[in-house]
């Protein structure tokens, strides 16, 4: 049934009812303005208000429910601005507890009503690219493209080409992505928006690294450090990448300092499942193993709270390779283990690949140091024989 995500976020009453009233405002959007009185029966705004009344929510849900319960008691008097504005509150209040699927449903709901927002349509897509809904994604981001065209908002049609890029670098397809980063960065310059030539510079950096890091991987760096300016938090992202590209240099040492500087300067449950990933994989590549640890058992008690899905995948890869470079394989294999069953849960391809082929080099360079092991305990037992012999003997052995 649509909208279900909604109860399987939402425990109990509450649930049902953002669900009833995502439903309801969709039908509402569907149906044309001349048709709507007599769209609901005349006791459903007395059932819906009874609802609310005998929960305890939210503060800042109070208000937005209550303009959902107008919208059954007069379909054809409330204005659409309030319902939009209704939908929007409760999307983000949804994503800031952690409930996409709910902000998604809330959100498109919205965007239903005013079809012709360029803004929401962009909500829209960015909620379902982060719901790895990837379809649903794509064709919302090409909806705010036609709509940000035709009514002239600049900072949306650009926004709209890199939220498309990221859907397509979330798939690991880079070419694609390039090429809408690059249409992002051409209206950037076109338009004169000095924060999105940033961003669009920032993405063709990732690109670079994903597919290569190539002779133009620092120019993109230099270049949006520049546009960026004094926009610390976008500068504190850059920073993140580029100890990220120092980590795949093996320049760990350096990318571990940055990585410990960058942790209080992230707070989503997403971002700083990444940094501590990149704290533990560059800990191990500079064989600080007690950082390791320290930093792979704060990952795994923020990922047992049920937080930071969207990252986990690759955040358990990031472990497995920090663990494999201490050469504890066990611990390696089970991380690479995990990220491949988070991967494949929301259908991050190249993550899943990476995890994979990481999982085989971790099984190969394990059963080569336990053979590298048995043969020196071989050598080892070996020596104390012919010590044992000789002792035995009186003499050397190599003289008998």
């Amino acid at each position: 049934m649509p909208a279900l995500g909604i109860v399987e976020e939402v425990a109990g009453e509450l649930g049902m009812v953002l669900w009833r009233c995502a439903r309801d405002v969709v039908l509402w959007a569907s149906t044309p303005p001349a048709r709507r009185p007599g769209l609901f029966t005349g006791t459903a705004a007395e059932r819906r208000t009874r609802q609310l009344e005998a929960l305890s929510i939210d503060p800042e849900l109070a208000a937005p429910l209550a303009v959902m319960a107008r919208v059954l008691e007069s379909p054809s008097a409330i204005p659409e601005r309030l319902v939009v504005n209704a939908c929007r509150r409760l999307a983000l209040w949804a994503e800031q507890q952690g409930h996409l699927a709910t902000a998604l449903e809330f959100m498109q709901a919205g965007a239903l009503v005013a079809p012709e927002s360029a803004a929401l349509a962009y909500a829209v897509g960015r909620l379902a690219r982060r719901r790895a809904e990837y379809d649903r994604a794509e064709s919302w981001y090409a909806r705010a493209i036609v709509q940000a065209r035709r009514g002239g908002k600049h900072g949306v049609y650009a926004r709209a080409y890199s939220g498309i890029g990221n859907l397509y670098y979330q798939r690991g397809n880079f070419p694609a992505a390039k090429r809408a980063y690059l249409r992002c960065l051409k209206a950037s310059d076109r338009f004169g928006l000095d924060e999105l030539r940033g961003s669009a510079y920032h993405d063709l950096f990732g690109v670079e690294l994903e597919t290569g890091a190539g002779p133009d991987t620092e120019m993109f760096a230099e270049l949006a450090l520049s546009a960026y300016g004094a926009n610390s938090r976008a500068v504190t992202r850059l920073a993140f990448d580029v100890a990220y590209h120092w980590i795949l240099r093996g320049r760990f040492s350096e990318a571990l300092r940055v990585a410990q500087a960058l942790a209080p300067h992230f707070h989503e449950a997403a971002e700083r499942a990444l940094v501590l990933s990149m704290i533990g994989r560059s800990a191990g590549g500079a064989g600080q193993a007690a950082t390791f640890r320290d930093a792979a058992g704060r990952l795994d008690e923020l990922l047992r709270s049920g937080a930071g899905e969207d990252s986990a995948a690759r955040a358990l890869l990031g472990l497995a390779f920090g663990a494999a470079s201490l050469g504890e394989w066990e611990v390696a294999a089970s991380y690479a283990d995990r990220a491949i069953d988070a991967g494949r849960t929301r259908r991050e391809g190249k993550i899943v690949l990476a995890a994979e082929a990481a999982l085989d080099a971790i099984r190969r360079r394990s059963a080569m140091a336990r053979a590298q092991r048995a043969a020196r305990r071989t050598l080892e037992l070996a020596d104390r024989f012919v010590s044992a012999l000789e002792v035995e003997a009186g003499l050397p052995l190599a003289a008998v």
